[in-house]
């Protein structure tokens, strides 16, 4: 199992994260990424890692524990890391 440090790592790399959306089965969040950036003029990946940053940055005690939560158990927890994190900034 990774641990959170390997996930947060892995959220890093821009190339994966379109992948782990996918994996995640959150395609509605996908599309409105997508869409986000075309309305933007910016590319989904970018904005997925400044999501994944506000996240690190700035969510409190309650979004960590949710955020561990759903991934302790996750068949893919860097894809449900993933999609918890964009979520969150979504609503930030």
């Amino acid at each position: 199992m990774n641990t959170l440090g390997d996930i947060l790592e892995q959220l890093q790399d821009p190339s994966e994260l379109e992948r782990l959306m996918l994996e995640a089965g959150d395609l509605a969040m996908a599309a409105r990424l997508n869409k986000l950036g075309d309305d933007q003029g910016g590319d989904p990946g970018l904005l997925a890692l400044q999501a994944v940053d506000a996240f690190t940055r700035g969510a409190d005690d309650e979004a960590w524990v949710r955020l561990i939560g759903r991934i302790q158990n996750a068949d893919a927890p860097a894809a449900v890391c993933l999609s918890e994190m964009l979520h969150w900034a979504m609503a930030h």
